[in-house]
């Protein structure tokens, strides 16, 4: 399934916010994780590691996270390599 900018994060409580970035290393073709934008109109941005992304459907991405987990998450990778519109399985 593909993960796209935009999509909407759940979290195993509620509504996390939106996929900013897809993280993947494309020579290997792995899936890495996600950058979360969240918080008011979504400034924040946290990584959220693809081993937490449960499954993708209709244009919702489930992580097995609470709200006071991704509130805590690390900021997005620095230098990471970040792939939009690759069609990456989780």
């Amino acid at each position: 399934m593909l993960i796209e900018r935009g999509m909407t994060v759940q979290g195993t409580d509620g509504g996390l916010g939106t996929v900013a970035e897809v993280v993947a290393d494309e020579g290997l073709d792995i899936f890495r994780g996600i950058v979360l934008a969240h918080g008011l109109f979504g400034l924040k941005q946290a990584f959220i590691p693809g081993e937490r992304v449960i499954r993708v459907e209709q244009n919702i991405v489930y992580v097995s996270l609470l709200k006071t987990e991704a509130e805590q998450l690390p900021a997005p990778p620095v230098g990471g390599q970040i792939y939009e519109g690759k069609d990456l399985e989780p």
